[in-house]
């Protein structure tokens, strides 16, 4: 009898303590899951963040900046491309629009990126939007380069929607619309 009532005890322990911890629902939003469902690209949004291991612990305001850094990092990928093909192009019209669009990668790389992130870790949130739909702005400008012909669309694509989405994410967070 004695040995029924421990185990009688040591249940009711057990409950208390797991009634004293807090509940957890299968529906717990989560941050990326927050800032993504209403994203312009919900699945890059959550895909770009998921990749990146600093944003299981982020907030919003951190996945913000986590999604710059993907698209520095798209960016930067882009400019390499460029810089690397257009070494190989004899045609000088097809040179010039490579170059076009080296030089407006390379200020995306070193003036609006850095400028975003400044931007948005200083809280002038309406200044890293800006920043970012310039770097979308970017891509399309490369991309008219080409008239309708280009050999960049694929990649041009990628790094607009990359800093369209990251446009959004702060345009989300911060109610700059």
């Amino acid at each position: 009898m004695m040995k029924l009532f421990s185990i009688f005890v040591v249940f009711m322990q057990i409950q208390v303590a797991l009634s004293s911890q807090p509940i957890r629902y299968a529906t717990e939003p989560k941050p990326i899951q927050e800032l993504c469902k209403f994203n312009i690209n919900p699945s890059l949004c959550v895909s770009t963040l998921n990749l990146d291991p600093r944003s299981k612990n982020s907030n919003l305001r951190e996945l913000a900046s986590i999604s710059i850094d993907a698209t520095s990092n798209k960016v930067n990928k882009m400019l390499n491309y460029l810089i690397s093909v257009s070494k190989n192009i004899k045609d000088r019209e097809d040179l010039k629009k490579y170059k076009t669009c080296i030089v407006e990668y390379g200020t995306a790389s070193r003036r609006f990126l850095p400028a975003a992130l400044d931007d948005l870790k200083a809280g002038f949130f309406s200044l890293a939007k800006s920043d970012m739909e310039s770097v979308v702005s970017i891509a399309d400008h490369c991309e008219a380069q080409f008239a309708g012909s280009s050999p960049l669309t694929g990649r041009n694509k990628a790094t607009h929607d990359i800093a369209n989405m990251t446009a959004d994410i702060i345009r989300y967070l911060f109610g700059n619309n």
